[in-house]
């Protein structure tokens, strides 16, 4: 082969695609779409001597209002998206707990449809209708919600009560004085719990029952000098006595609530997680 030939060809070149200038790359369905708005932080009036952590979440657009030396844990999470919430004075709102839900949250739905349960629970007497609307959630005086309970839109609880770890209380249930909601159980929506009652059961499961007023058939000093002057004037010695009893095992139940919550006190602010507001 004649070498001028081969040295006449000309040399094929590589050509590499690219875009051309105008082209720009498509952007990513994340950055695409608009940023979402953060959920408005609800008005919160709260008693100078209410504990709040820092990391506890208030959202919703009516007011929240918190009582005197109640105690608001960290991570805590109150809702008021439905209607203004009311937690009274020496609350304990427990760590992850739950006043109020978000929208468009599971919870709304869970549990609901039970009708088993709310038809047992009318029949027993405990239920009772609600409206629509507004459903404002009322939370009385010494009332403990603890960890990651839920409590749903529509709530009345009553004083001194008690919502276990992980129970979860529907809508427009009200909860009387001195009763306890028992771990992880469920009270289905337009449920009445009388005062003093114990309400139990995990999930689908559901009993209730009154509290027990007495802790022995042994009378303490105190019960049974109100229990003679009651027999001199012609009243029930038995009856006296289990009602005193009752009241003292609540009022000593009380006394510990109370330095509960001021060991929380010291505990949140020295975490650096709280401050009373």
């Amino acid at each position: 082969m004649d070498p001028r030939h081969s040295s006449s060809r000309p040399t094929p070149q590589q050509s590499h695609l690219r875009p051309p200038p105008h082209h720009r790359p498509l952007a990513t369905t994340a950055s695409s779409a608009p940023p979402a708005s953060a959920p408005p932080r609800a008005p919160v009036t709260a008693h100078p001597t209410a504990t709040i952590s820092d990391s506890a979440v208030f959202q919703g657009p009516h007011r929240i209002t918190i009582g005197s030396g109640s105690i608001i844990h960290p991570r805590a999470r109150i809702y008021s998206h439905d209607g203004p919430v009311v937690i009274g004075d020496g609350c304990i709102i427990s760590e992850k707990a739950s006043v109020g839900i978000a929208p468009g949250s599971g919870a709304s739905t869970r549990g609901q449809g039970r009708a088993r349960n709310a038809a047992s629970a009318s029949a027993s007497g405990y239920g009772e209708g609600g409206g629509g609307g507004e459903l404002p959630i009322r939370i009385s005086a010494n009332v403990t919600i603890g960890p990651v309970a839920t409590v749903h839109p529509g709530v009345q609880i009553h004083s001194a009560a008690v919502v276990d770890a992980l129970a979860i209380v529907h809508r427009r249930v009200s909860i009387g004085a001195h009763a306890k909601i028992c771990a992880r159980c469920e009270v289905p929506t337009n449920t009445k719990v009388p005062e003093w009652a114990v309400v139990w059961g995990i999930g689908a499961g559901f009993g209730i029952r009154r509290k027990i007023k007495v802790v022995g058939k042994k009378a303490g000093p105190v019960a049974l000098a109100a229990a003679a002057a009651a027999a001199a004037g012609g009243g029930s010695v038995q009856a006296l006595e289990m009602t005193l009893e009752g009241r003292a095992a609540e009022d000593a139940r009380m006394v510990g609530l109370h330095k509960e919550r001021e060991v929380l006190v010291k505990y949140i602010a020295s975490s650096g997680g709280g401050r009373r507001r």
